[in-house]
């Protein structure tokens, strides 16, 4: 065995914008740090402008980043499997990481090939996973999937989330024994409460002032991240509450950012409410802004941007998707709402807008709950002890 293990990461694509290669970004820094060394296998590499510094940031953290054109491809991968088993040859890698699971497939290839071993990560719970179908297709599309995973299951899955974890035991069959539940952690001497001064310089970035009550979701500018809720129900509080000043700012990019624009806008007044961004390469200069965030998703495997705002001190809002509530104690430090919870959410917005003790103590609780559950610290060791029981 290695002085310094190493360890590949595959990913079938690499998307410089979205919360995988967030995390990955994070874990690699904390693996790093305690030692190993992270090769990428990947597919093609997205990123503009705005998401350069990420794209940046990875190549320099990686040891090794072999790019396979059409990795994304189940035949094209395959063909590769000569060429990855030198690689792993090359640079005496233990064990391989893949992230997601459509990889899993080519990662059982390379156990018998090479005797190394995978782990894997699954980022995404949609409701297609779990629910009960009357339509046979999408019963066919579930049945497969659970065969595939357990045809080509890794030596341990990584579950990021609770609602995971019991995914994978109650509807995959998979053994307790195989999991191992690792909460995404993030670096807390970059995220944390500001100052009165980081806060002001935040607003000020934004064109905010210190009265605006501010609401931000951070994430694709995607329906299926619940833009059309949040729309919908800040319209509703700030028609019923006059009196406060509601500002949204969108942090995120996306195919669909010009639909979601036109229907933010198709009111003149909603154009002193929302704010689109774009991708945000600093989100913590958002959360500085923000007083709530909100998370209307209608899938996520954790929903890693609540945890970094709940970090700086932000109170959170969530439909129950994987991850709500591992992160969000009801009352505490936010609120879980309907995944058609208008009402509800426009309720809790002028409630905390007005309520300024409540804001306070749920702003506190945010702080005790992240710094108690997710940290980078906790998030690495918790990777490194499903790395060693697999080598």
């Amino acid at each position: 065995m290695n002085d310094c293990h190493v360890v590949a990461f595959l990913l079938k694509r690499v998307d410089c914008n979205d919360g995988i290669t967030s995390h990955c970004e994070t874990l690699m820094r904390g693996l790093i740090k305690s030692g190993w060394k992270v090769i990428l296998i990947t597919g093609k590499i997205g990123y503009d402008d705005s998401s350069k510094r990420r794209f940046e940031s990875l190549k320099a953290l990686a040891a090794e980043w072999i790019v396979i054109d059409k990795f994304d491809q189940t035949l094209a991968s395959f063909g590769n499997l000569g060429r990855i088993r030198q690689i792993i040859k090359q640079y005496k890698i233990e064990l391989l990481h893949v992230h997601g699971y459509a990889m899993l497939g080519l990662a059982s290839a390379l156990r018998l090939l090479s005797g190394v071993n995978c782990v894997s990560t699954f980022h995404l719970l949609k409701p297609i996973h779990y629910e009960k179908h009357q339509d046979l297709k999408l019963r066919l599309k579930k049945l497969l999937l659970k065969f595939y995973l357990r045809i080509f299951a890794p030596k341990i899955f990584i579950a990021i989330a609770s609602d995971i974890e019991t995914w994978l035991i109650d509807d995959i069959g998979i053994a307790p024994a195989k999991i191992r539940k690792v909460f995404n952690g993030i670096d807390t001497n970059y995220f944390h409460p500001p100052s009165a001064e980081e806060k002001q310089e935040a607003r000020h970035k934004f064109h905010l002032t210190e009265q605006d009550f501010v609401i931000s979701l951070v994430g694709r500018t995607q329906w299926d991240k619940g833009h059309r809720l949040l729309i919908d129900a800040v319209r509703q509080t700030a028609v019923g509450h006059p009196d406060y000043a509601f500002r949204c700012l969108f942090a995120g990019s996306g195919d669909q950012t010009e639909e979601i624009k036109n229907y933010a806008f198709n009111e003149s007044a909603s154009h002193s409410i929302f704010n689109f961004l774009g991708y945000i390469q600093d989100t913590r200069s958002v959360y500085w802004a923000s007083d709530v965030i909100v998370l209307p998703s209608l899938a996520e495997g954790f929903g890693l941007v609540i945890v970094e705002a709940l970090t700086c001190g932000v109170v959170a809002i969530r439909t129950p998707t994987a991850g709500t509530f591992d992160q969000i104690e009801e009352g505490v430090n936010g609120f879980i709402i309907p995944f058609d919870g208008r009402d509800a959410l426009a309720d809790y917005l002028a409630r905390l807008a007005s309520d300024r003790e409540l804001r306070s103590r749920m702003q506190s609780g945010a702080l005790k709950l992240s710094n108690q559950k997710f940290t980078l610290e906790a998030m690495t060791l918790g990777t490194i002890a499903a790395y060693e029981s697999s080598l």
